[in-house]
């Protein structure tokens, strides 16, 4: 990667430092104020506030999709009259994924990457496709569910879910530097993004970025640790109902491995349980947050709330070269069991030996 940042924070620990740079071309160094295109860690802010929606009774998750979204859009999407709202915040509605098109993909990615992108043209590549599986029935991750959530709390109120998103997380939290892209003015300066396509760097700042329910803030670390760790922690951010709402489908799961990865996703939110070789899984932390990825730019922010341990990374390069896309996959694994493993050592007072 060109450049990243990467934070830190723990009781104890409280690092946060970039590298790189911001713009190759200008030889612009990397700070850790500069902003990044966080991808799909948007879907936690949507997923947030349709559960808080949700608790206030302003959309009700438990209604089908045909509720809240025209025949316009439904008619091409199958099982629609079935669908609840829920089921695609937790990505077990078995949508089809419109970025799993080869046609997206050549057009957004190859051949159109600075043309015009709003969400109903992204989702067009989903319809009429095969269900993945009948609603409720198993779990794919899909980028369709939170495009489509968003859609739903567009008419439920009647307005862009942006503005819910600033007045209801962006805005209390006093996220300065962290805006809806092409729906708000930006805010901070952005760091440019980079994909290597090939065998050269291209600068992909300038490519249409993709926004929806599913993708489109910007943000930086500082930012988005103090988003993680009001929406994941202990404190008393949201309000109990909501709290209730988000903690009734994440589960301990009993396979007795390490490393096993999810144990549950919901509203936006993955838990990820971490054991170290010489801990059992039983005794494991468990981490919230999101991972996202863009054209030319990768991040992920994790919280554990019971050592109150925070991990937010961001890398100039969303590692997309489908020549190599097994290895930067074992990449992100690694990178992200190493700071969980380390960040932990810290956390407990143990000596760091990594």
């Amino acid at each position: 990667m060109p450049g990243s940042i990467l934070l830190v924070k723990t009781p104890t620990t409280n690092f946060l430092s970039a590298v790189g740079w911001a713009d190759r071309k200008r030889k612009v160094p990397m700070r850790t104020d500069h902003a990044f295109r966080i991808g799909s860690v948007t879907k936690t802010f949507t997923g947030i506030v349709a559960a808080q929606l949700h608790t206030e009774g302003k959309l009700d998750t438990d209604a089908v999709m045909t509720n809240y979204l025209p025949a316009s859009i439904t008619s091409h999407i199958r099982n629609a009259d079935q669908i609840t709202l829920r089921q695609m915040t937790r990505h077990t509605s078995g949508i089809y994924d419109f970025n799993d098109s080869i046609a997206y993909m050549l057009r957004r990615g190859m051949f159109s990457r600075r043309g015009d992108w709003p969400p109903l043209r992204d989702l067009k590549y989903a319809y009429d496709k095969p269900a993945r599986f009948p609603p409720g029935k198993g779990w794919s991750y899909s980028n369709s569910n939170f495009l489509l959530l968003g859609l739903a709390i567009d008419q439920a109120t009647g307005h862009h879910h942006s503005v819910e998103i600033r007045n209801r997380l962006i805005s209390p939290l006093n996220l300065t530097n962290t805006y809806y892209e092409l729906s708000e003015r930006p805010r901070g300066e952005l760091a440019h993004g980079y994909e290597h396509l090939f065998g050269f760097w291209e600068d992909a700042t300038g490519w249409t970025p993709v926004v929806g329910g599913d993708a489109g803030m910007v943000s930086t670390v500082s930012d988005l640790a103090t988003f993680v760790r009001a929406i994941a922690g202990t404190n008393s951010f949201l309000d109990e109902p909501t709290r209730k709402l988000l903690r009734s489908h994440f589960r301990t799961n009993n396979v007795d491995r390490p490393w096993y990865p999810v144990s549950g996703y919901d509203f936006g939110l993955s838990v990820v349980r971490r054991a170290e070789d010489a801990v059992s899984l039983s005794d494991a932390p468990f981490f919230f947050g999101h991972a996202g990825g863009t054209s030319g730019y990768r991040c992920f922010a994790w919280h554990e709330p019971k050592h109150d341990v925070t991990v937010a990374f961001f890398g100039s390069s969303s590692l997309a070269d489908v020549f190599h896309q097994q290895r930067n996959e074992e990449f992100r694994e690694l990178l992200e069991r190493a700071l969980f493993e380390l960040t932990m050592e810290h956390a407990r007072g143990t000596p760091v030996s990594k």
